[in-house]
């Protein structure tokens, strides 16, 4: 997955419960859709340890309900995170107060930068 400023991420998220790992990938409880500012995309450019992640705080996101069971979600609070591990792979994960977790498959990312390299 390329990663360009000022794009649009849009990540699925499952709920995170004892079905998750027979789901199908194709079909998504929810999907988080966050814009790559300057700041987020110099974030997502860094390359933890084989042993770590990084955890990156979001607040400018909007999630949208695939799954009506779910609907609830947009109106209760919620905190977001982007979360790298090394390779780099990007993943997400969205908690609620009333403690439903959802989380996003791990992507492979490759973030793309205007070097400002234009022909004269």
């Amino acid at each position: 997955m390329e990663l360009e400023q000022d794009s649009n991420l849009t990540l699925p998220l499952f709920i995170l419960d004892e079905t998750l790992s027979t789901r199908d990938l194709a079909q998504p409880d929810v999907e988080i859709s966050v814009i790559l500012s300057d700041e987020l995309l110099t974030q997502l450019c860094q390359n933890p340890s084989a042993d770590s992640s990084i955890g990156i705080s979001i607040t400018d996101y909007e999630l949208n309900i695939i799954n009506s069971s779910f609907s609830s979600v947009v109106q209760s609070e919620h905190n977001a995170q982007l979360t790298l591990t090394q390779g780099p792979l990007l993943s997400a994960v969205v908690t609620t107060v009333d403690e439903l977790t959802f989380v996003s498959p791990q992507v492979d990312m490759m973030p793309t930068f205007d070097l400002g390299d234009e022909a004269e």
